[in-house]
């Protein structure tokens, strides 16, 4: 789980960095966003943040996983005491 979480995370990112270091000053008439045209910016900006909150799941999730305490990923120690 933690490799689909690390994977997601950056994924979601470099997409949010490549979006918003496009220039959303020019006119948006006509303009592709996502293979989508889009006559409004307000949609561009929209769909960023829905990218950023799925950014954020993955975050969330890599975070939890990293976090929890697996009792397979640790030391068998019950075995020595016999």
């Amino acid at each position: 789980m933690k490799a689909f979480f690390i994977s997601g995370a950056i994924l979601f990112t470099v997409i949010i960095l490549i979006l918003a270091f496009e220039n959303l000053g020019i006119s948006a008439s006509g303009f592709l966003f996502i293979l989508i045209p889009l006559e409004d910016p307000f949609f561009m900006v929209l769909s960023v943040a829905g990218i950023g909150v799925l950014a954020g799941v993955f975050y969330t999730g890599l975070i939890t996983t990293l976090l929890q305490n697996h009792p397979e990923d640790e030391e068998d120690t019950g075995s020595e005491a016999l």
